[in-house]
């Protein structure tokens, strides 16, 4: 059985080695010597690249496979401990990830040597490299890549448990990603767009060929924790789910990157990159049509002793595919495409990628529409996922505050609107409205989300796992209580992250920098909503905290947060200078001629829109302060009355044995 495996591995290699050569070929991405005079780094980078991007994205995507067996899959991994089967996947993750790291090195130094137009030997040497490596993006992202592949493979050596499993996993899926974000797609008209595509793409396709690989392994090597086949037959029925939300993720962020290359429809027939892309388009239609049919007809074999026939056919197709898709995809990354970028009028307008807007008006600041897909579509799953559980809690004929579920989506709009509306245009142009969405993204939106209890009504609704093997609802509870946990709803973290990191952010050259890069605009966002949800966690939330802090200490927290937000707006309102001078003084539009007033404004937004939600915490705090007392009187009387009052009886008594003693000593002395 070894034999077939190493048979189908190297078989499926070299199909997809064949697939690259030929693709680059179509889409013109291959190597060609330049005309005489112009820098030719060799056909041994020209060539070498592509190949080993190729190589790199599969040891990575390796990598996350074996550790999403670890954490995910493995039948017998109970307990939140990884079995013998789960430890020998991690070790197999050491290995890959081992190799990772040095694919991504070499990679590094073929695409500084094709930037810099040398030959390979001359970018690896030491004083090439480090004056480049680390200026170039795509070059800074590859270092970043081997680090992190060198992190995950040292950790997974010392790894016996499935939280930690799960952590390598994420951070596996995250290095993949890190290229796409310094990818020639960020260059776009629509950069927004393709960047987030980009990301979506990369993930999904890491873990849905990830789990398909490492399903097909076990399933024809037969080890130990997977020999029995009904087991093999849960994990392929668990991975089911994820694959197909990864099968949607990966059509429409494809979708959304062929908009972003290519002009009109007929190029995917008129060109060799839109022949390739449609090559691809086919392969993921007929994936989904394989796996159909897989799900309807070949899952229910895997409980037979004719698995081993049944994995034959995933192995070989389900897997050979997608390793072409791959070198597909490493095509069309390295080729040029057809769409022509027409250039923006001003400097400003090309850093922003779109023309600015006009004056800001209620209605086009309010009603307003720019699309940031990454958090529509993941603020409308959240939405969509509450809705299920709270249908799934009435279907059984529990109940579930309207209030809590109205709450959650005025929270989950409040986020769309902050991201995709008007003010997310405006806010790129003017610091008085970008204020106006960051108070509400970390002050308003989270305010309504905590209230909304997601934590609460999933471990209601989401049922507990019957095999001992960790579900849904096990790794809520895990997170819930984990060190992590812990760490992040501490009082001081809170403060600091949600609080001090405002004078950061705003008094040194790190906002100018984040609003820079797409990317790091969608990391300050995403900063926001998460360091006010979790103060809105800790001081007024409905789901479990680690360490709940007793209501006084609440009050304590609000006003000191209050009294920083208060002092921060004042520094703003008395400053000389505008802030961020170095953004928002290069895009500015006609409209905006006066950035120190602009500032002003921007302190007055942050000092008035705090104030509101602070005081609605306060109240709310009060208000679940007296509910407790409430409870916790009736709690006493209901005791009371099951045991005739013993608790007060025996204070009763203890007060008149002391009286009894003191007056005994008196009468002694």
């Amino acid at each position: 059985m070894r034999s077939r495996i190493a048979f189908f591995a190297v078989g499926a290699l070299v199909l997809g080695l064949v697939a690259l050569s030929i693709s680059l070929s179509v889409a013109g991405g291959a190597y060609e010597a330049p005309q005489t005079g112009l820098p030719d780094p060799g056909p041994v980078v020209g060539w070498g690249l592509p190949i080993v991007r190729f190589l790199t994205d599969l040891a990575g995507i390796l990598t996350a496979g074996w550790l999403i067996g670890a954490a995910f899959l493995d039948p017998h991994g109970k307990g939140g401990v990884v079995s013998p089967t789960g430890r020998a996947d991690l070790m197999r993750a050491v290995t890959a990830a081992g190799i990772w790291a040095v694919l991504a090195l070499l990679q590094m130094f073929l695409l500084l040597a094709q930037v810099l137009g040398v030959t390979l030997d001359r970018a690896m040497t030491p004083d090439v490299a480090a004056t480049y490596a680390w200026e170039i993006p795509n070059t800074r992202a590859l270092a970043i890549v081997a680090v992190i592949a060198v992190i995950i493979a040292v950790g997974c050596l010392f790894t016996a448990t499935l939280g930690l499993s799960a952590l390598w996993t994420l951070l596996a899926v995250v290095a993949m990603a890190l290229p796409a974000l310094a990818g020639h797609g960020a260059g776009l008209g629509d950069h927004a767009l393709a960047v987030s595509a980009g990301l979506s793409h990369v993930a999904a396709a890491t873990v849905w060929i990830g789990g398909l690989i490492v399903l097909a392994f076990h399933g024809l090597r037969r080890d130990a924790g997977y020999d029995d086949p009904g087991a093999l037959a849960v994990a392929a029925r668990r991975f089911g789910v994820t694959a197909l939300v990864c099968v949607v993720l990966l059509a429409a962020s494809g979708a959304a990157n062929a908009y972003t290359r290519l002009d009109t429809p007929d190029q995917l027939l008129t060109t060799g990159y839109g022949q390739v892309t449609l090559v691809k388009i086919i392969l993921l239609v007929i994936l989904v049509a394989i796996a159909a049919v897989i799900r309807r007809r070949l899952i229910p074999r895997l409980s037979t002793d004719d698995r081993a026939r049944a994995f034959l056919r995933v192995l070989g197709v389900e897997v050979s595919l997608p390793v072409v898709s791959i070198a597909l995809g490493v095509t069309l990354a390295v080729s040029p495409y057809p769409r022509i970028e027409s250039l923006l009028p001003t400097y400003g307008e090309s850093l922003l990628g779109f023309p600015y807007p006009p004056a800001p008006t209620a209605a086009n600041v309010i009603l307003g529409f720019r699309l940031e897909p990454i958090f529509l579509v993941g603020m409308l799953t959240l939405a969509g996922l509450y809705i299920a559980g709270v249908i799934s809690l009435y279907s059984r004929g529990d109940k579930w505050a309207w209030g809590r579920t109205i709450s959650w989506l005025i929270g989950v709009s409040l986020v769309i609107w902050t991201t995709n509306a008007g003010i997310a245009v405006y806010s790129q142009v003017s610091i008085g409205l970008h204020m106006v969405q960051h108070m509400t993204m970390s002050m308003l939106a989270p305010m309504f989300l905590v209230l909304g209890g997601p934590c609460t009504l999933a471990l209601r609704a989401l049922p507990p796992s019957t095999t001992g093997r960790w579900g849904a609802r096990e790794w809520i509870v895990w997170g819930i209580h984990s060190t992590i946990a812990r760490v992040v709803t501490n009082p001081i973290f809170v403060f600091v992250v949600f609080s001090m990191s405002l004078f950061v952010l705003y008094f040194t050259p790190l906002l100018p920098w984040l609003m820079g890069s797409h990317i790091g605009h969608l990391s300050m966002q995403l900063h926001f909503i998460l360091a006010g949800y979790l103060f809105a966690w800790i001081v007024m939330g409905v789901d479990p905290v680690p360490k709940p802090l007793p209501y006084w200490a609440k009050f304590g927290l609000i006003l000191l947060m209050v009294g920083v937000h208060a002092l921060f707006a004042i520094v703003i309102m008395m400053g000389t200078q505008p802030v961020a001078e170095e953004w928002y003084g290069i895009v500015r539009p006609d409209w905006a001629s006066d950035l120190l007033q602009d500032t002003k404004f921007g302190g007055q937004i942050a000092w008035g829109i705090s104030e509101i939600p602070m005081l609605f915490m306060i109240l709310t705090v009060a208000w679940q302060w007296m509910r407790s007392e409430e409870r916790a009187a009736r709690r006493h009387d209901r005791q009371a009355d099951r045991d005739g009052n013993a608790e007060l009886n025996s204070y009763n008594d203890y007060l008149a044995s002391l009286d009894r003693r003191s007056k005994s000593g008196g009468n002694g002395t």
